[in-house]
């Protein structure tokens, strides 16, 4: 046995240098991708990052803001009526001759003096003024003086600024229509501002400071600038500083509201004015005509900076994770590079060696086949196992239901189990259904119009009453290659998909089949089907239920993947259609629309008549045998066979077909590729020369380079794919001869 050496292929140096180079190059290309990905995604985060936590750091700046001017425009309404009250009790104590003028009586004082003991809101004082506003006593033995005026309220109440001799500021609250002896309140503004303004922090600088509607600054940490203009004030008392940007969000301030503004100034509180970029949080106070600014001034960088800081760990984190990416792209290429060296090894071992090397080096691909094969076999002896514990579970369910009234609590609980089983029986069945060795793959020719006949009137016995089928077929003289019960099978899983898409609504089924060319579909479709088959069964499966959006549809096909609610669906169906379709050589494809509905589409493909047996030689001096370990394969086949007059030999193990070898000629042996004591090539080679008139033909799941070498070396004759039928056997038979 020799190797056809011109049929080896082999790189030299050259070749596998220049590869590599080009396999460097595309992993540089890739790190600088992913480099340049990494680059543009943590720009996108930053930017997004900084924006979102700046405007929650503004809201909750702008939300304290808000709170304390409603908490100043309350404090201010209490000491107007607080006011009120005190002017009611003086005006109480005109003379007889309706004279507005103070009583300085005991009684008077003594009602002064107790208001003064009980206030706990920072009233801490009352005098007297003449009608020219000319101080003339207070209950504490102070004297006020300098008024700046803030506020002139609707009420007739001027809310002013004085100061004791100490230079201690306060709040004064008199009517503006003067008049003797009129009294007036005095507020401790220092204390209000300690205790319930400038407690509040704001970042590491900030402050709260209120400013009227004029931009007099009415509170400020700074207590040397408190009554003066914000601006002009500052100009006089600081020359030199540019307040372009301050007066600039002053005069938004003076328009009232509320809002957050960004600016440039200084921080007054401290010694060198050191200039800084600012946000102001202000809201309004109403004060009844006229309104006061409350600000809270935070340094942009302290809410900035912690943004910057947190980001610089993630920033970090994802370094983390593109250097562990650069080590994986390393790493597989690393894995790339030896991948090539051992392959220029092997092809130069190929080179060297005889087949028989070659069939040793697929031994993995064989174990492997087997594996799944062993895998096949224990799902259906699970399956049988499961089916076996449903069995009396269901029966006892139905013997304890016919002896139970229908009414019955234990009634209803047994027909609970009963249909729980149920569910449990098909979705056994399915997965049984989806095992390799429980798949029939052996097909005949069945006339389409037929078919779909018998499915149409089955899927009409399964649908509720409000759901109406309508047919439009038109089929006639067009066969199917392909197995009854699993079509049928397709068409049942998605009419009842159908029939709950419909649910409990009326609804519609509509089944169209008809006959197209391959070439009268779109590209799209025509490059999804076999270009061996001219013209295809279109069949399509249209409903008017909820329909499917695109995320839906692209998991449909999935296995156990279902929209039903838990314990209505298994998920199997549509993966087992989809699995069926293609084992026809079919295709199988949905449209759908939320609220519309959904159409399946089935294609198959179509034969202008039966397919018709052509028997090579005599039948009855025509010696086949045929080996698979699946014993239903091997049933179908021998009755088929039987059918057109042909008596085949079968076979399950590699023993017992050495015995049927050697006890007659045989004309043509189909071997599986995939038999459980051995591989269908590896017989071929053993057995090679000690026939020679035989046809060896390898039955194969999947076409695979060791079968196509095979058969160019001469080891077998010919491969026919599954699943397989008498008709395609017997092709195969006439391909060889056909190519000798």
């Amino acid at each position: 046995m020799k190797t056809d050496g011109k049929n080896v292929k082999w790189k030299s140096k050259e070749q596998r240098e220049k590869e590599n180079r080009r396999i460097r190059w595309i992993f540089l290309i890739l790190f600088l991708l992913v480099l340049l990905g990494f680059g543009g995604m943590g720009y996108r985060v930053w930017k997004q990052y900084s924006k979102d936590l700046m405007q929650n750091q503004y809201d909750q700046l702008s939300n304290s803001s808000k709170i304390l001017s409603e908490s100043l425009e309350t404090s201010m309404k209490e000491y107007e009526w607080d006011y009120e009250m005190l002017h009611n009790i003086e005006v109480m104590m005109q003379d007889e001759a309706g004279n507005y003028k103070i009583q300085n009586t005991d009684a008077f004082m003594q009602k002064m003096k107790r208001y003064l003991e009980e206030e706990t809101t920072y009233v801490c004082d009352l005098f007297w003024q003449d009608e020219n506003r000319n101080f003339i006593n207070s209950l504490s033995g102070k004297v006020y003086a300098d008024p700046v005026c803030f506020t002139e309220t609707d009420q007739g109440v001027g809310i002013y600024q004085m100061e004791d001799d100490k230079d201690q500021k306060y709040l004064v609250l008199h009517y503006l229509e003067p008049s003797e002896n009129q009294i007036c309140m005095v507020v401790n503004e220092e204390a209000f501002y300690a205790n319930l303004i400038s407690s509040i922090k704001v970042g590491t600088n900030g402050y709260v400071m209120i400013k009227n509607s004029e931009g007099k600054i009415i509170m400020h940490p700074k207590g040397e600038q408190w009554g003066i203009d914000v601006i002009e004030g500052r100009k006089e008392m600081y020359p030199h500083l540019d307040l372009s940007s301050l007066e600039h969000m002053i005069e938004k301030q003076k328009e009232g509201g509320e809002g957050i503004l960004e600016y440039d100034s200084y921080w007054w509180t401290m010694p060198n004015l050191p200039k800084v970029h600012k946000v102001s949080a202000y809201s309004s106070a109403d004060l009844g005509g006229d309104f006061w600014v409350v600000s809270a001034v935070i340094d942009y960088d302290d809410m900035y900076l912690p943004i910057r800081q947190g980001f610089t760990r993630i920033l970090f984190v994802m370094l983390g994770i593109l250097l562990l990416i650069i080590i994986l792209l390393i790493f597989v290429g690393r894995l790339v590079f030896d991948r090539q060296k051992s392959a220029a090894e092997i092809i130069y071992l190929r080179e060297l060696n005889s087949l028989l090397e070659e069939v040793h080096q697929s031994e993995e691909n064989i174990a492997h086949q087997e594996r799944l094969q062993i895998m096949g076999t224990m799902t259906g002896g699970i399956a049988h196992e499961f089916n076996n514990f449903l069995t009396p579970i269901m029966g006892y369910a139905e013997l304890l239901m016919m002896e139970l009234p229908e009414d019955s609590e234990e009634y209803d609980s047994a027909h609970e189990i009963y249909e729980a089983s149920e569910k449990a029986k098909d979705v056994v069945r399915q997965i049984s259904t989806l095992s390799r060795k429980n798949v029939e793959t052996v097909y005949k020719s069945i006339p389409a119009q037929k078919l779909m006949q018998r499915a149409v009137k089955m899927i009409s016995s399964v649908c509720p009453p409000q759901v109406t089928v309508e047919e439009q077929m038109n089929l006639d003289h067009t066969w199917i290659l392909g197995n009854t019960t699993q079509i049928n099978q397709v068409l049942l899983n998605i009419s009842v998909n159908a029939i709950h898409a419909i649910g409990k609504q009326k609804g519609t089924i509509r089944i169209l089949a008809r006959r197209v060319k391959r070439n009268s579909l779109s590209q799209e479709l025509a490059d999804k089907l076999r270009e061996s088959w001219e013209d295809y069964v279109e069949i399509q499966i249209q409903d008017t239920g909820c329909g499917m959006n695109q995320e839906t549809m692209k998991h449909i096909f999935d296995p156990f993947f279902t929209t039903k609610k838990g314990g209505e669906g298994t998920g199997l169906g549509l993966a087992l259609a989809e699995q069926i379709m293609m084992s026809h050589k079919g295709y199988i494809s949905v449209e759908s629309k939320p609220g519309v509905g959904s159409t399946f589409y089935l294609y198959l493909p179509a034969m202008d008549t039966e397919q018709k047996i052509i028997v090579p030689t005599a039948s009855g001096k025509y010696r086949i045998v045929i080996a698979d370990d699946n014993a239903k394969v091997l049933k179908l086949l021998e009755k088929n066979f039987r059918k057109i007059g042909i008596e085949i030999i079968t076979c399950r193990d590699v023993e017992k077909l050495k015995e049927y070898l050697k006890e007659a000629e045989t004309d043509v042996l189909y071997i599986d590729e995939t038999l459980e004591d051995g591989s269908g090539v590896e017989f071929c080679m053993s057995i090679s020369g000690k026939y020679p008139q035989m046809k060896k033909i390898v039955m194969a799941a999947h076409i695979t380079r060791e079968l196509a070498e095979a058969k160019q070396h001469g080891i077998i004759e010919g491969y026919v794919e599954k699943p397989v039928s008498e008709v395609t056997l017997l092709d195969a038979v006439r391909q060889c001869e056909e190519n000798v």
